[in-house]
């Protein structure tokens, strides 16, 4: 078994990917409004907390998207 690390923009990246490609995900998103790491568009700084949510929710559909059927999400 091998594991890869990709590095970039969750949204852009996760796109790049097959479906039912990835057999474990391990993340720990931004919380909203509390630290600009200096990147354009980053997640975290949307203008209000309900943007912030539907920013995460289309994330996690391509999480869901590229998971295997037995596939594992690690939220921190």
């Amino acid at each position: 078994m091998t594991a890869t690390l990709l590095c970039g923009d969750a949204l852009e990246t996760l796109r790049t990917l097959p479906s039912e490609s990835v057999r474990c995900c391990v993340t720990s998103p931004p919380y909203w409004g509390l630290r600009d790491y200096g990147v354009p568009g980053q997640a975290g700084l949307e203008p209000t907390p309900s943007a912030y949510v539907e920013r995460m929710v289309e994330v996690f559909g391509e999480v869901r998207r590229v998971l295997t059927d037995d596939g594992t999400l690690w939220l921190n």
